[in-house]
């Protein structure tokens, strides 16, 4: 079981929260450990004195608690210089004389009851003199024409204008190094994105007109999901795209150089004899520049392993043992996880698209691939939809996908709506065609759903009486067939009653009645004689 060494830190942020009325559960929760740790260290402290309401703990306190992280029985620490004092000749002789490694010493001072840890170990022994800090190690073996290819990043520093944001950006240098040959290829980058990393690689397949049977990678995050020693695990789009040029990925290990040793100084050779010192004017102009450095210059020069031309050993060894090269653009993929929403869509890059309701209803997680053309779903693997890729703002809708009892709303179309009103019965039907038959029916597409609606809810048949009993007297009127059908109405002859001509009222008048006749025209004097009658009146 692996034992977790608590710094001293972590310990009076533990008795400073303690001492605040902190709960264990608080303390826990705050400085990221176990409860039991936590309890531990509480109670340490109670035994050397300190409470909550005490003052913070003094350096010999501390000290005591700091002691609680020896795993093992507790005992009084010694410095290594004192324990490994009385040992000094035999350990001398073990490593210069009997050239044994330090493991084997630590087992035999074990054996001989001297307890220290192995580090401590060889920090006196390098201390002494007795071995050199450093490393030992071997060259690798070579490896046959075209078989390895190795990648690295190294950041040259210039700070170009991004085309797509038009901003000043650090300039990267992808770095590729043919195991062989180690004939190298530049390609000058702004950014380590999946997209960005393939159109580099792609260049550097067209620049040598071939593949190498695996690539020795960086664990940059576009390609490497989990970095791992023995098992890394590579993301789904440089997966994809290894699989399309049917190389080998093998990733390096994190922190250890030596496992790309070939193509790790040839950052520094790029930026100390390419970059510094050099004119560019975009990256355009600095990838073209790369482009001829790499045949000029890198190429022709007799490398300090090999003493060969890296780009002689190329043509002449290494080139026919690539890979074909095919030259087709490679349509970077774009993996994403999407859920289906209520309205049956799911939305990908500020885009629509439909999803199959039989198979993916509301909720549904599906991973989503879009290039440049296609746009498909997949469902646990299973390809469920395919759609052409859409703009951004945009929508792609295969009525298909909609569940049938609610196809006839979402798609807002007059000839569907009539079709489906027949469905339900002539006269529904002839209503339908009345309702929709004007010169605007995108207008009477909302009356012509709740017409099928009324279907649903009161029956077909039902609903085929209403539309005749109205139909009989030219009411095409969608509320008004509502209310036929809550009154129950569609069997009585209600209609034909107030079709008739109503009976005469009690104060009925004759038309002449209302006729407007003129009057005749009075003369100004005998207006006057009556304006002055009835002044005086």
């Amino acid at each position: 079981m692996a034992f977790k060494e608590v710094s001293r830190v972590e310990i009076t942020e533990i008795i400073r929260r303690w001492q605040a009325a902190a709960s264990v559960r608080g303390l826990a929760r705050a400085t990221g450990l176990s409860r039991n740790t936590t309890k531990k260290y509480v109670k340490a402290a109670e035994k050397c004195g300190l409470t909550r309401d005490g003052p913070p703990p003094s350096e010999s306190q501390l000290t005591e608690l700091i002691r609680l992280n020896l795993a093992g029985p507790r005992q009084v620490m010694r410095p290594a210089e004192d324990v490994l004092r009385p040992w000094a000749e035999r350990i001398q002789q073990w490593v210069q004389t009997d050239h044994l490694r330090l493991t084997r010493i630590h087992e035999l001072l074990g054996q001989q009851h001297c307890v220290i840890s192995y580090m401590s170990l060889h920090r006196y022994v390098v201390r002494q003199g007795w071995l050199s800090g450093k490393r030992d190690t071997v060259r690798m073996a070579d490896t046959k024409p075209g078989e390895v290819a190795e990648m690295d990043f190294g950041r040259l520093g210039l700070m170009v204008v991004d085309p797509e944001s038009g901003q000043r950006r650090v300039v990267w240098a992808l770095v590729i190094v043919l195991g062989y040959s180690r004939h190298s290829f530049v390609w000058p980058l702004m950014r380590q994105q999946l997209g960005d990393v393939i159109e580099g690689l792609e260049a550097a397949w067209a620049f040598f007109d071939g593949l190498p049977s695996s690539v020795v990678l960086d664990n940059f995050p576009a390609a490497v999901a989990g970095p791992d020693a023995l098992s890394p695990r590579l993301t789904r789009g440089f997966l994809e795209y290894t699989q399309r040029r049917r190389f080998v990925a093998d990733t390096a290990r994190v922190r250890h150089p030596q496992d790309k040793p070939k193509v790790e100084n040839g950052v520094q050779f790029v930026r100390e004899r390419f970059f510094k010192g050099g004119q560019f004017h975009g990256l355009a102009d600095l990838r073209l520049q790369a482009r001829k450095w790499c045949l000029d210059v890198a190429g022709l020069r007799v490398h300090g392993t090999t003493r060969r031309l890296p780009l002689v050993v190329f043509n002449d060894e290494e080139k026919s043992a690539l890979l074909p090269w095919d030259g087709e653009r490679y349509d970077v993929p774009d993996w994403h996880e999407a859920t289906v929403h209520p309205d049956h869509h799911i939305a990908y890059r500020y885009a629509l698209y439909s999803a199959p309701s039989t198979t993916c209803p509301p909720g549904t997680k599906l991973e989503v691939r879009g290039d440049t053309k296609l746009v498909k779903l997949f469902h646990r693997g299973t390809l469920v939809k395919v759609h052409p890729r859409q703009p951004r703002g945009g929508r792609s809708t295969d009525p298909a996908d909609y569940p049938t009892d609610l196809t006839a709303y979402t798609m807002r179309c007059p000839d569907r709506l009539r079709r489906q009103g027949a469905e339900l019965g002539d006269s529904v039907g002839a209503f339908a065609d009345k309702l929709l038959g004007g010169p605007l029916p995108w207008a009477k597409v909302r009356q012509a759903q709740k017409l099928l609606r009324l279907g649903e809810r009161y029956t077909p048949a039902r609903l085929n009486a209403a539309c005749q009993k109205a139909l009989g007297v030219d009411l095409i009127d969608v509320r008004r067939l509502e209310r036929i059908l809550i009154e129950a109405l569609e069997t009585e002859n209600s209609l034909t009653a107030a079709a008739a001509p109503p009976l005469p009222g009690r104060y009925a008048r004759p038309g002449s009645a209302f006729a407007y006749r003129e009057v005749a025209c009075v003369p100004a004097e005998s207006v006057a004689i009556n304006n002055e009658r009835t002044v005086h009146l």
